[in-house]
């Protein structure tokens, strides 16, 4: 894997060596094209002055150069060429250095006519066919007509092309120091740029299990960086809080574990220490099977939850009336709540049919029912409601009457192991699981849970599913 600085220094050393690159061919180019527009500047010039010096009387033709014009034409000079011709194609003149070999013209044209050609002596070079009719010379005949010559001059690029080598020499060199003297510097820029990230990482590696409660210093951090300092925060945080909850949880798990295995202990402990009657040995049995029963309640409801933080339960939605399943998971209440002597009453809309998970929904509708009649006064209510809001969702409330909890109260007890003290009397088999198990299952299955509560008043736990509900 390579780094961010590796490959901020690669990448910006490349986009340097693109654009230097760039700039080079730009600046050669600029520069060849410059050279060469000079040459055949030159070239035009020389040809049309050259033109100038060609008379014609009668049908004779004068080719009077001047010899400081011709200096560059010379025998000893292998590096420029002239050449006289008609339209027609006879050579009329060719200069020194041209001998006996022959310039081809081009086409007839009305303006200088340039182009490539390989020379004589054997190198590439520019040439300029310059088509015009001579003077005539003096006495002018006005019905004479003038003949239609061809001047070609041509000059190989010889100094050109040593001028472009050198320039192609001189672009490479200093490109090649240049982009080695940025990547120097982007090495340095790049690791100056970067420290802040190696020292917050240090200190995320130097923060341990036991200093969860650090946070990081967002003063003299880079602006970029400042996001991910809040984000590594906001983390740890969370460990922070997580780590509590599992030393909590572990803390009431033994706490709740610890009185019903005491009183287990001491019921083994009493009826093994001396002879009892048939009937004593039936009563320590029972109130061992009761503790027994209170540890598995408690151990099914911390499996429940378990599976439930461990993820989303598979979609095993399967269609149910939803007043016959409320009517199913009541009846197994019936019993306590008439040996209780309390009054029930069933507010059912009927017909309404929903898809959901039965499982979960099975230990939602349990944990509110076994709550409404444990915590419920003597002789109290309890109400068991199903129907449809007016947003469309499906409604499963359960309240009881003689509720000992406030409203903020009400709203902690979704928490896991939490029980208030006045609710703590009238049952020893509860650990505070119930509400926290109904929370998490109504959230697993997009729902929610609302618990309203007064004291002496109602205490009403709404259970809202989405509305998949339908008549």
């Amino acid at each position: 894997m390579s780094s961010l600085a590796r490959r901020l220094v690669l990448g910006t050393t490349a986009a340097v060596a693109f654009v230097l690159l760039l700039a080079g061919l730009g600046l050669y180019a600029l520069v060849e094209r410059s050279l060469l527009d000079e040459v055949d500047r030159a070239l035009i010039a020389k040809a049309r002055l050259l033109a100038t010096m060609v008379e014609q009387q009668g049908e004779e033709l004068s080719l009077e150069f001047v010899d400081a014009e011709m200096s560059e034409f010379l025998a000893h000079e292998q590096s420029s060429f002239l050449q006289v011709s008609l339209a027609r194609g006879d050579v009329l003149y060719r200069s020194e250095s041209l001998g006996e070999r022959t310039l081809v013209p081009a086409a007839i044209s009305d303006s200088p006519a340039l182009g490539w050609n390989e020379l004589p002596n054997g190198f590439r070079g520019r040439q300029v066919t310059f088509h015009f009719e001579p003077e005539l010379a003096p006495p002018q005949d006005p019905a004479q007509k003038r003949a239609k010559l061809a001047l070609v001059v041509a000059r190989d690029t010889r100094g050109v092309d040593r001028a472009l080598g050198t320039l192609r020499t001189l672009l490479v060199s200093v490109g090649l120091s240049t982009l080695a003297i940025a990547a120097g510097v982007l090495v340095w820029v790049v690791r100056r740029s970067v420290r802040p990230v190696r020292v917050l990482a240090g200190r995320l590696a130097a923060i341990g299990v036991d200093e969860l409660s650090t946070r990081l210093d967002v003063s003299g951090v880079p602006a970029e960086l400042v996001p991910v300092v809040e984000r590594a925060n906001e983390l740890l945080a969370r460990l922070e809080a997580a780590f509590a909850r599992e030393r909590s949880f572990a803390n009431d798990v033994a706490h709740e574990l610890r009185t019903p295995l005491a009183g287990l202990r001491a019921t083994l402990e009493v009826t093994g220490r001396l002879p009892r009657s048939e009937a004593q040995y039936s009563r320590a049995l029972e109130d061992g099977c009761r503790i027994v029963g209170q540890m598995q309640a408690m151990v099914e409801r911390l499996l429940a939850l378990a599976r439930l933080d461990a993820g989303p339960p598979a979609p095993e939605a399967s269609d149910y009336d939803a007043a016959e399943f409320a009517l199913e998971a009541w009846e197994p209440f019936a019993v306590g709540a008439q040996a209780r002597d309390l009054r029930v009453d069933l507010q059912l809309e009927h017909g309404l049919r929903a898809s959901s998970n039965r499982e979960l929904l099975g230990l939602i509708l349990r944990n509110l029912n076994d709550n409404a009649v444990s915590y419920s006064e003597a002789q109290g209510r309890v109400e068991i409601r199903v129907c449809r809001t007016a947003g469309h969702e499906l409604c499963f409330e359960v309240s009881n009457s003689g509720s000992r909890l406030d409203q903020e109260a009400a709203r902690a007890a979704t928490r896991r192991f939490w029980r208030g003290d006045l609710a703590r009397s009238g049952s020893d088999i509860h650990c505070g699981l119930g509400l926290a198990l109904v929370d998490r299952a109504a959230r697993a299955l997009g729902g929610s849970l609302e618990i309203r509560s007064a004291v002496e008043g109602d205490f009403v736990a709404r259970v809202l599913l989405p509305g998949n509900g339908r008549a």
